[in-house]
């Protein structure tokens, strides 16, 4: 057994960053379920139990315990494989360049929205098996419990305040109810940090997530977190060009977005207006001003605001919401935003389910239902897709999409992604391979992945999806997970279409193998 990389015998050989990752998986299926040896009071020890498929093997993988030691929890990962082919399915290279570790894995916790990545060391160092982990005697013993067949890695996170949580790992998916035990319940079932990495451990993160939806026509944005909810609506359907006053037809994305505030009972709205870059500075301040007011007052006779505190403010073109200084770029500037921080303790509202009318837009590519699949021709390659369901867990719904390469070279898997641009259009070559752009699409929305800022400094976002998804060989298939918000139907449809950037809608960055998937019944998580 092995459990460091150094003792497998290879040496880290060099990262190229979009070098493809090995492994393939299929769905995360439970073959045991974790029973308690302990007091009824304490939680299981034991691991939870998937079969997942790794570098074209099927093997049974043990998730957990997470086990509490002083400041940090260790998640245990154990299946009988090599340690590059366990570490390799769970590393996020652009977090960890130097060495296979298994850094990829996040906690989720889908009631409260939040989502935690792997501790890092003062010195920058990711808190898990890697190449050079000091070891010790725990780490020996756990070595020699498990036996000479069983490779084990380790991952520390900050301590949850809750007696299970959530894991979702990269090629295997998502794994539910794992159970958070002491470090000593847990026995030969954990080390301690100190083994994992020398040097203090840095604060921990717990980031928020964030939905993102907009209209098929692109003019109203909406935004959530746990805290607030803002829509935009495009300037360029509500105004003239340097005008204030509203368009003939702007009423019809400000009643989407009157309807927005309308679900709340109350609590503090801001109207803010935004330009772009172009022009004089404190004019484009006075003009986002007096384009806000007047989005204010029209919202005012379209819905009942009186249980809101209403403020008005013009930004100019001091916050953009992309960078650049294309047309498109400055499209999605121009703006008015209607940021709604929910009172808490207001009464609320019973809100009419709206039964949406009219026809999905024209799919781009083939369409079949979820659990039937469709074959996919992605460049030279092609690959089959399905989706038998998705479950619901809190206000979001997990998707497991099975990919499998049916072509003759190892599959790289872009084709699912928004190219190098997030979903909100900023640039991020880091999610390239990442499923940024399998979304679900109803006759009126378009709901992309839940993210979060995992870098609010520079803006980047890391959605809640795998990551990396590519390195797929030919014949085997590949666990691909995306969470989204739920629009709360019993069915939803997948659809992976392409997206445009730049002026007149030249340059197509995403979608280049489009497809649909219909009928996916909505399952309790």
């Amino acid at each position: 057994m092995t459990s460091a990389f150094t003792r497998a015998g290879g040496a880290v050989v060099a990262v190229v960053l979009l070098a493809a990752c090995t492994g393939g998986a299929e769905p995360a299926t439970p073959v045991s379920t974790p029973t308690s040896s302990a007091t009824p009071e304490a939680p299981p020890a034991e691991p939870v139990v998937v079969q997942a498929r790794l570098d074209g093997e099927t093997v049974d993988l043990e998730v957990g315990p997470l086990a509490v030691h002083d400041g940090a929890g260790v998640l245990r990962l154990a299946a009988p494989t090599s340690y590059s082919t366990l570490a390799m399915a769970f590393w996020h290279v652009y977090e960890s360049t130097g060495s296979p570790a298994p850094n990829g894995v996040r906690l989720v916790d889908l009631e409260a929205g939040t989502v935690t990545s792997v501790l890092r060391s003062t010195d920058d160092r990711v808190v898990a098996t890697r190449n050079g982990s000091p070891e010790g005697p725990a780490t020996e013993a756990a070595d020699a419990a498990a036996g000479e067949d069983t490779t084990i890695v380790y991952a520390a996170f900050p301590v949850p305040d809750s007696p299970t949580v959530d894991v979702l790992l990269p090629e295997v998916g998502w794994v539910q109810d794992v159970a958070v035990v002491p470090a000593s319940q847990a026995g030969t079932l954990t080390v301690p940090p100190a083994e994992l990495v020398e040097g203090s451990l840095d604060e921990a993160e717990t980031f928020v997530l964030e939905e993102f939806s907009e209209a098929h026509d692109g003019n109203v944005r909406a935004r959530r977190t746990t805290e607030q909810v803002a829509v935009a609506v495009a300037s360029d359907v509500l105004f003239a060009f340097d005008s204030d006053q509203l368009a003939p037809e702007a009423d019809g994305a400000l009643q989407a977005a009157a309807a927005q505030v309308a679900a709340h009972g109350g609590g503090e709205l801001a109207v803010v207006g935004h330009t772009d870059d172009q022009g004089d500075d404190a004019y484009n301040v006075d003009l986002s001003q007096r384009r806000a007011a007047t989005v204010a007052a029209r919202l005012a006779e379209l819905t009942d605001l009186t249980a809101f505190d209403v403020t008005v403010e013009g930004r100019g073109e001091s916050q953009p919401v992309v960078a650049g200084t294309g047309d498109a770029e400055r499209a999605l500037n121009r703006r008015v935003e209607l940021v709604l921080v929910p009172d808490v303790d207001a009464d609320p509202v019973e809100v009419q389910a709206v039964e949406e009318t009219g026809a999905l837009p024209d799919p781009a590519g083939p369409t079949a239902p979820g659990a039937t699949g469709l074959s996919v021709v992605d460049g030279d390659g092609t690959f089959d897709v399905r989706l038998p369901e998705v479950r619901r867990v809190g206000r979001y719904l997990v998707g497991a999409l099975e990919v499998t390469n049916t072509g003759t070279d190892d599959l790289s898997l872009n084709a699912l992604s928004g190219s190098a641009w997030d979903s909100r259009g900023s640039f991020d070559a880091r999610l390239q391979f990442a499923p940024t752009n399998v979304t679900l699409v109803s006759t009126t929305t378009r709901w992309y992945p839940v993210d979060y800022l995992s870098d609010p400094e520079n803006g980047r976002r890391d959605p809640l999806t795998d990551r990396i998804v590519n390195g797929i060989g030919p014949g085997e298939t590949r666990v691909v997970t995306v969470v989204w918000p739920d629009p709360g139907t019993d069915t939803v449809t997948v659809d992976v279409a392409p997206r445009f950037r730049g002026g007149g809608g030249q340059l197509q960055v995403a979608g280049r193998a489009p497809f649909r998937l219909t009928d996916v019944p909505v399952v309790s998580g």
